[in-house]
């Protein structure tokens, strides 16, 4: 058996799938477009808002180099600062003790002297001694 579709099946088909595909595009095609096109624009906003905040990031990424660079220079000037001071303080406790010592080492000397001479009248006191000695040695010989 053979169906034959007349025209007024036809119109009838017709008819219910005209309202059918309306039912589904307001069911559940706008809504589901809907959704999309709302998740679209959400994904849009959040990539602009990436965009602005790599920009933001970026410019705090330059201030903090040269916050950094600033940090360094003046470290540096602090350490030039501390070393030259560190010579100073080193070069006047050298020359102090220099002085110190040239002191000492005068002194020294002029007790050194003073010992010679007091030395070379002992020995001098004790000449006629030693001649007798060794006046007395020679007749022993």
């Amino acid at each position: 058996m053979t169906i034959i579709p007349t025209p007024w099946v036809m119109a009838l088909v017709f008819v219910i799938f005209l309202a059918l595909v309306y039912l589904l595009n307001s069911i559940l095609y706008k809504p589901l477009l809907g959704f999309m096109d709302n998740r679209e624009a959400s994904i849009k906003k959040d990539s602009e808002g990436i965009e602005s905040n790599s920009a933001e990031i970026k410019s705090f990424q330059r201030e903090i180099e040269g916050i950094l660079q600033k940090a360094r220079e003046e470290a540096a000037l602090i350490k030039n600062k501390a070393q030259e001071n560190a010579k100073h303080t080193a070069e006047m406790k050298l020359s102090q003790k220099r002085e110190e010592l040239a002191q000492k080492y005068s002194e020294f000397m002029a007790s050194l002297e003073g010992e010679k001479g007091r030395l070379k009248a002992s020995l001098e006191s004790e000449i006629p001694l030693f001649k007798e000695s060794l006046q007395a040695k020679l007749k022993r010989l």
